[in-house]
């Protein structure tokens, strides 16, 4: 995934969702209440962990502009440089294979970066002394501390490896859910 380099969003909003588990544990002051929180009611650990992010209107316009560069700019000139190349063809067979591997690259660098933006999400790198994962119900649920809340990051399915390892640290969790869902009136 294409990133703008050296920025952050205002916001972060990821784009993992769950009706079993709520996409936010609340807000919070300071990293070490995030951390109280999440040890006082969750058996969740740290990880490190790369999540996926709703891009924001100046990352799209920064991968537009990329993309439409390189659409405007370099392919045209390694165009013409594989035409002339293709003349040449009996005398140069070895540069016209490379001009056209350029000008594939090339496409398919303009095809990614568009369906990047058009998809708009992408990664971002979460600090691990502020992510935490706790097991429940057969899934992992990451949170992470950002923007003064705790937020669902990511779901993912337990491995079977790990499943019967897991089984008795997602019982703290379980009871903690319940607890939300019961106070939230679900």
């Amino acid at each position: 995934m294409q990133k703008v380099e050296e920025y952050r969003p205002e916001v972060i909003e990821f784009i993992a969702e769950s009706k079993r588990v709520p996409q936010s544990l609340g807000e919070f002051e300071s990293e070490e209440d995030a951390r109280v929180f999440m040890s006082q009611n969750l058996l969740a650990v740290q990880t490190k962990l790369q999540a996926e992010r709703i891009m924001d209107q100046f990352e799209i316009e920064t991968l537009r502009n990329e993309y439409a560069e390189e659409l405007e700019d370099v392919l045209p000139k390694i165009r013409e440089e594989h035409f002339k190349r293709v003349e040449e063809m009996e005398r140069a067979k070895q540069l016209e294979k490379d001009a056209k591997e350029m000008v594939s690259a090339s496409l398919n660098k303009v095809q990614q970066l568009a369906n990047e933006v058009n998809e708009r999400v992408t990664s971002i790198e979460l600090d691990p002394s502020n992510t935490w994962v706790a097991i429940y119900d057969g899934k992992k649920y990451f949170y992470a501390f950002i923007d003064g809340e705790i937020k669902l990051a990511k779901v993912q399915d337990v491995p079977a490896y790990e499943a019967d390892d897991l089984i008795s640290s997602s019982e703290k969790n379980a009871v903690f859910f319940e607890k939300l869902k019961i106070a939230v009136g679900e």
